[in-house]
């Protein structure tokens, strides 16, 4: 059993058309899920809550499956023994493998009268499923604009496509920042910081939170002799970025802020 969301814009617009404006005085469910980053095995707790809060609701879950047949559309399939809800207003997911987006709702009475659906909440998953995996290349996770970035997806899968969320929960599709050659995205000047992942119809991949930085910085560093050329050590929120031999040197990363050296 499941119902299907109508959208082409990602999950924020699709849930937008869903809850059809949030109609005035029609309870509201959020979803939150802890932790939001997992290790193939961890366990994961989603839980429901309805705003304004009110007494007497049974909570249903729900599974976000990628439907490739459309635009970034998806279907929700109700979680195992979810069919009647649960009185507690949580959730626990055991052995989560991979990435995926959840969603809730609760509903009371006799007929049972729901109230909206929440927001799709993803749980990224850090480490590689081998049926579906992302790859960066270059390998690394700060990016600049300018750069070439592709992002490639492997696995038990002929047909792939590469998803973002942004910092504002907004999930596009490579699309709407690049363009999809088979399983590869090559990001364009249109691409953002965010959570990065590839689908298939049955998978999805390892996440990778990418930082693209619109342009870059030249750290300097003076030493008091002016007139010798001393080893220099850079250092990007107390983590040693770099050692060379000379002075001054151009690099394609942002300089600390007020960050001081480690001893």
């Amino acid at each position: 059993m499941g119902h299907t969301l109508f959208g082409a814009l990602g999950l924020f617009s699709l849930n937008i058309l869903l809850y059809c404006g949030h109609a005035q005085g029609v309870p509201q469910s959020v979803l939150t899920v802890s932790p939001s980053w997992t290790s193939p095995g961890d366990s994961v707790t989603l839980t429901c809550s309805v705003k304004p809060p009110s007494a007497g609701w049974r909570f249903f879950w729900y599974k976000a499956v990628p439907d490739m047949s459309r635009y970034s559309y998806y279907t929700y399939e109700l979680l195992a023994g979810g069919t009647t809800g649960t009185e507690q207003d949580s959730y626990i997911l055991h052995g989560q493998t991979h990435t995926a987006g959840y969603q809730c709702r609760a509903g009371r009475g006799d007929p049972v009268s729901y109230n909206q659906y929440s927001y799709v909440k993803f749980v990224w998953s850090g480490g590689v499923n081998p049926a579906a995996s992302l790859t960066v290349s270059p390998h690394r996770l700060q990016h600049f604009s300018t750069e070439s970035l592709s992002l490639i997806c492997e696995g038990n899968s002929a047909e792939w496509r590469v998803k973002k969320a942004d910092e504002d929960g907004y999930v596009s599709s490579c699309s709407d920042w690049g363009e999809m050659t088979g399983s590869t995205c090559n990001i364009d000047i249109r691409a953002r910081s965010g959570v990065y992942w590839c689908e298939s119809a049955t998978q999805s991949s390892n996440a990778a939170n990418i930082t693209i930085h619109r342009e870059s910085v030249t750290l300097h560093c003076r030493h008091g002799d002016q007139r010798k050329e001393k080893a220099a050590d850079f250092y990007k929120d107390k983590t040693l970025i770099e050692m060379d031999r000379h002075v001054h040197r151009h690099f394609g990363v942002l300089k600390p802020k007020g960050q001081p050296s480690p001893k």
